[in-house]
C-alpha cells in the first residue's frame, strides 16, 4: 500500500512538472511565431519562403505541445469524474479544440510554405496566384483558431466551475480558471480585427494561469487529486 502511494505521488509530481514545462514551451513558441511581410505579393511569398523552416519548427512544436497538454488535462478531467455531464462536455470541448487548432497550425506552418515554395524564385503572376490561395487559407486558419480557442475556454469554464463547487480545498484553482476563461472570452469576442501574435500571447498566458493552477492542485494533492484516485 505504501509503495502504491509513493508511485502515485511520484506520478502526480511528474504530471505537474510536465504541465509547467509545456506551459513554458507554448509561451516561447507563440512569442516566436514568424510574421511575414505583406508589402506586396512578391515580398509576401519571399518572406514566407525564407522562414519556411522556422514556420515548420514553431508550428510543429506547438501542435505536439498542445496534444500533450490536452492529454494531461483529460487525465485531470478523469479525476473530476467523466461520469458527470459538465465534466464530460468539457472533455469533448478540449478534444474538439485540439483538432481545430492542430488543423489551423498545420495549414499555417506547413501548407502555406508549401504553396509559396514554387513561386519564391519567379514571383510575378505566380506570386499573385499564391497570394490568393494564402488569403483563403488565412480565413480558414482564423476561424479554426478562434473556434478552437473558444472551445478551450469553454472547457476551462466547465472544469473550473466544478472546482469552485467542491469542498476539498480546490476553490482557488477554480477561481483562477474562471478568471482565465473570462480573459480569453473577452479577447476572442471583443478584440478588434484578426488574431495576431500579441492577442494570441495574451490568450496563451491566460491559459497558462489555468494550467499552472491545475498543476498546483495535482502537485499539492488537493481537490480531486487528494487521494490519487479517479472519481
Amino acid at each position: 500500500m505504501r509503495t502504491m502511494a509513493l508511485k502515485t505521488i511520484s506520478r502526480d509530481a511528474a504530471t505537474a512538472s510536465g504541465i509547467a514545462l509545456l506551459v513554458a514551451l507554448m509561451l516561447v513558441m507563440v512569442m516566436h511565431h514568424p510574421v511575414a511581410e505583406h508589402k506586396d505579393a512578391g515580398s509576401l511569398v519571399a518572406s514566407l519562403a525564407r522562414q519556411a523552416s522556422s514556420d515548420r519548427w514553431v508550428h510543429g512544436t506547438l501542435a505536439a505541445a498542445m496534444t500533450a497538454m490536452t492529454s494531461l488535462m483529460l487525465g485531470f478531467a478523469a479525476r473530476l469524474g467523466l461520469d458527470r455531464p459538465h465534466v464530460l462536455l468539457g472533455a469533448v470541448s478540449a478534444v474538439l479544440a485540439l483538432v481545430l487548432i492542430c488543423l489551423a497550425v498545420m495549414l499555417d506552418g506547413f501548407v502555406a510554405p508549401a504553396i509559396v515554395a514554387p513561386c519564391a524564385a519567379i514571383a510575378g503572376d505566380c506570386a499573385r496566384e499564391a497570394q490568393s490561395l494564402l488569403r483563403f487559407g488565412a480565413l480558414e486558419i482564423e476561424f479554426m483558431t478562434r473556434f478552437g480557442l473558444f472551445a478551450i475556454a469553454s472547457a476551462i469554464v466547465l472544469w473550473a466551475a466544478d472546482l469552485t463547487l467542491r469542498k476539498d480545498r480546490a476553490i482557488v484553482a477554480g477561481a483562477f480558471g474562471l478568471a482565465s476563461a473570462a480573459v480569453q472570452f473577452g479577447i476572442l469576442l471583443f478584440s478588434p480585427g484578426r488574431l495576431n501574435p500579441h492577442s494570441l500571447s495574451l490568450i496563451v498566458a491566460a491559459q497558462a494561469a489555468w494550467y499552472l493552477s491545475v498543476g498546483a492542485v495535482i502537485a499539492r494533492r488537493r481537490g480531486p487529486c487528494a487521494t490519487g484516485e479517479v472519481r
